[in-house]
């Protein structure tokens, strides 16, 4: 009987020992899915006009987009107003280099109604290659942009402008993680 009991005793620690490195392990992936980071060489320089204080949002999009981009422009609309001591500036990365200027500004203009946007145009081949990397830089097949295939990832830069936060989902959860970090990120 002795032995069972010791037995028993010994496969709940087994169990609480694994259920234990379970969640943690669960927990490490969960934070570490939504801080990671890239550092950012041309930050710096290509965001050098853009206040000191200022959080640096950017959105890679195709012009024209009627599903993602739109639901996405929202959810940087929605941070802008629950946060607007939050010093923040927003880009949207247009990932299509044949847009023209006049296509770009048409499209954004509905969307700059309500939330201060500007069109973001890589200038180096560096910036191209660093958001080719993150996947937000490609070139657009027609039938791809046909159909709205393209990435939903944010992009937010802090104002040391040394890296960028790649930021996979932008719910209300994620805003006020978001709003923690930024708000324990002392800016001198």
């Amino acid at each position: 009987m002795k032995n069972y009991r010791t037995t028993f005793k010994n496969l709940g620690l087994i169990f609480l020992g694994v259920s234990f490195l379970v969640v943690l392990s669960l927990n490490i992936g969960y934070f570490a899915k939504k801080s990671r980071f890239v550092e950012c060489s041309f930050c710096k320089d290509r965001f050098q006009l853009e206040p000191k204080k200022t959080w640096i949002w950017i959105y890679p999009g195709l012009v024209g987009c009627g599903k993602k981009c739109p639901l996405a422009l929202e959810t940087l609309r929605r941070f802008q107003d629950q946060f607007p001591e939050i010093p923040s500036s927003f880009y949207f990365l247009v990932t299509d280099p044949s847009e023209t200027e006049e296509t770009i500004q048409s499209y954004l203009a509905y969307y700059q109604k309500s939330l201060r946007i500007r069109a973001l145009r890589p200038k180096t081949e560096e910036e191209i290659g660093f958001y080719r990397k993150l996947g937000a830089y490609l070139p657009v097949h027609p039938s791809l942009k046909k159909r709205d295939e393209h990435g939903t990832q944010f992009f937010l830069i802090p104002p040391n402008r040394d890296l960028m936060y790649l930021i996979p989902k932008l719910g209300e959860e994620e805003l006020l993680e978001i709003r923690k970090e930024i708000e324990s990120k002392p800016i001198n």
